[in-house]
């Protein structure tokens, strides 16, 4: 089994400790899995890898295709949404 690396972070402010709660509840994610995320964000963790533009045009196409070509666009959706509170 890898092992994986742990990360002890000391003095955090509260107002940065609650923004990242608040951040990790709005994603559905744990506290670590949030921090983690935005540390790989920061980092350009998922830029580095070479094979995330792939998996992206897979993943468009695998939702292009459940959804057919008559469906909204995303756009479209988000501001019908919008006009609609």
């Amino acid at each position: 089994m890898t092992s994986v690396p742990t990360l002890h972070i000391r003095n955090v402010p509260q107002g940065v400790y609650e923004r990242l709660r608040d951040s990790a509840a709005a994603n559905g994610r744990s506290l670590n899995a949030e921090v983690v995320a935005v540390l790989a964000r920061a980092t350009g963790g998922w830029r580095s890898d070479p094979d995330f533009p792939r998996a992206m045009d897979a993943l468009r196409a695998r939702i292009q295709a459940r959804l057919g070509s008559d469906a909204p666009a995303p756009e479209d959706l988000i501001r019908f949404d919008r006009d609609h509170r």
